[in-house]
């Protein structure tokens, strides 16, 4: 939240909003976000209710999974929220690409220990290119961004350590910055 106040000079609440999908409240905030998403499991109601919330226009952003078991477990997760709406790769020409700034490539984000020891980027060996696939409604918005095979949380969260490369901490900033700000717009 800190680069997007430096970059924007928006006003933002410098914490995050840690909520649950059956809090009421979830309604009040435009933009939600899962870490770990490969660990996720969504009960028939939280489906229900995250349905809801995206359907009304909220939007959901996945991160840090990774591999071909973690992508099946999002897939079928959010198969109960979206039984009727793919999950389909996001060309570069999306608009939610070009929104503030044009992303030209999609990196993959390391987490910080591989980031700051110049390690591997990838986590899981049996798929390893990053992608970001979405899920759209029956008017094209974009609901649900998946940023799969890659870590833009540990590139925010590390950011401003000397050991963490720049190339990927700019990059999901980047990234963020424009979800949010289709969120916001869409």
């Amino acid at each position: 939240m800190g680069a997007i106040h430096r970059l924007t000079g928006q006003h933002v609440y410098p914490n995050p909003n840690y909520i649950e999908i059956m809090n009421p409240d979830l309604f009040k905030f435009t933009f939600a976000y899962i870490v770990e998403a490969g660990q996720m499991y969504f009960s028939r109601p939280e489906a229900e209710r995250l349905r809801e919330y995206l359907l009304r226009g909220g939007f959901l952003h996945l991160d840090d999974f990774w591999g071909l078991d973690q992508r099946e477990n999002v897939e079928t997760e959010l198969g109960k929220v979206f039984p009727e709406y793919p999950i389909e790769p996001l060309p570069l020409t999306h608009e939610v690409f070009h929104t503030f700034f044009d992303i030209e490539e999609i990196l993959q984000a390391p987490n910080e220990g591989q980031g700051c020891t110049g390690g591997r980027t990838w986590e899981l060996p049996d798929d390893i290119p990053p992608r970001i696939y979405g899920i759209k409604d029956d008017q094209g918005r974009l609901m649900v961004v998946i940023s799969y095979n890659t870590d833009l949380g540990d590139a925010w969260e590390f950011m401003d350590l000397d050991c963490y490369p720049e190339r990927y901490s700019g990059y999901a900033v980047r990234v963020a910055l424009n979800f949010i700000i289709y969120s916001m717009s869409h």
